[in-house]
């Protein structure tokens, strides 16, 4: 029988009825399950899918987004992982964890029973992507716009999170967004160090969870060796969302219309996203072409000093696949 996750979220009314609307830092208790302890994640680790098993390495300067190089982990087996993260300087993200384990799926699905039923601006809120991020020291994941929902659950260690205003095309231009939700382009996004005087800024601790309005640029610098597990979803009110920067992508901008409208709701909105989301079923939207090759000469190494250390030539990671 599974555990009872639920009690694990237990926030203020007012929480949950502004959850999604603004930043904002709430509770859980997640990070005391033994789903998280280092002994269950050497063990998840151990028989991951390699393909599900991201690594990159990046630079120090959080302006420069391409300084950003994959890492092979072959058969690393978890307890070597995590200790060369410990004392490197490398990011792994375990994706697709909600479809690998049916333990973490359980978690996430009652995580979103409990939001459907506390929030009423919220309907039938339900997973479209979950990962576990695993952090060295130093690391940093860069500033960018998910496409879906989303909100960061910490469990190890601190880390500093930026959040920028939504929808305000001084920190992610209204065409960047389009081209996201089109894939034709990554979710990184321009950064300058001025954007952090607009920001929502807090040093996360275990035990937080961070969440903010969808389409909102952020970035994370992590302080010390620590993991989170990030849960994108989708809802009647987010596919809207979504369904009116792809209506514009799709229709309006190649029309050479300058002026986009975002609004969100109203029957325009309905409009769009309708349209949107039929010529999609009906497969008539071409998607761009974002595939990820991952070439690189680096390999994860437990015994190495660094956590890395050079193989002879650069060839492709397991983890190289097309984006989806």
């Amino acid at each position: 029988m599974s555990a009872n996750y639920s009690a694990c979220i237990d926030w203020t009314t007012e929480e949950y009825q502004t959850f999604g609307k603004i930043p904002q830092v709430t509770q859980h208790t997640y990070h005391e399950l033994d789903l998280f302890s280092d002994e269950a994640l050497e063990a998840l680790l151990d028989n991951y899918p390699r393909n599900w098993l991201q690594c990159y390495t990046m630079g120090d300067d959080p302006e420069n987004h391409r300084d950003w190089t994959p890492v092979h982990l072959d058969n690393s087996s978890g307890s070597e992982i995590l200790s060369a993260l410990k004392v490197g300087r490398m990011w792994v993200n375990v994706i697709k964890i909600d479809k690998y384990n049916g333990e973490y799926a359980e978690l996430i699905k009652q995580m979103y029973e409990v939001l459907n039923r506390q929030c009423n601006h919220l309907t039938n809120a339900k997973s479209s992507f979950s990962a576990l991020l695993i952090s060295s020291p130093g690391v940093q994941v860069y500033c960018h716009v998910d496409a879906d929902a989303n909100m960061l659950w910490h469990l190890k260690g601190r880390k500093q999170v930026w959040v920028y205003p939504a929808r305000d095309t001084r920190f992610a231009p209204q065409n960047y967004v389009e081209e996201i939700i089109g894939e034709e382009r990554h979710e990184n996004v321009p950064y300058e160090r001025w954007y952090d005087e607009h920001a929502f800024s807090h040093e996360l601790a275990p035990g937080e969870v961070v969440s903010w309005p969808q389409h909102s640029p952020h970035r994370v610098e992590n302080i010390g060796f620590n993991v989170s597990l990030t849960t994108s979803y989708v809802s009647r009110e987010s596919r809207r969302q979504l369904g009116v920067h792809g209506f514009n992508h799709y229709f309006l901008k190649p029309l050479g219309f300058k002026n986009r409208s975002i609004v969100r709701t109203g029957p325009l909105a309905e409009i769009k996203s309708f349209t949107y989301y039929v010529m999609k079923k009906l497969k008539m939207l071409k998607k761009g072409n974002r595939a990820a090759g991952y070439i690189s000469d680096l390999q994860l190494d437990a015994n190495s000093p660094t956590g890395m250390s050079k193989r002879a030539e650069k060839s492709l990671t397991t983890f190289s696949q097309v984006d989806g």
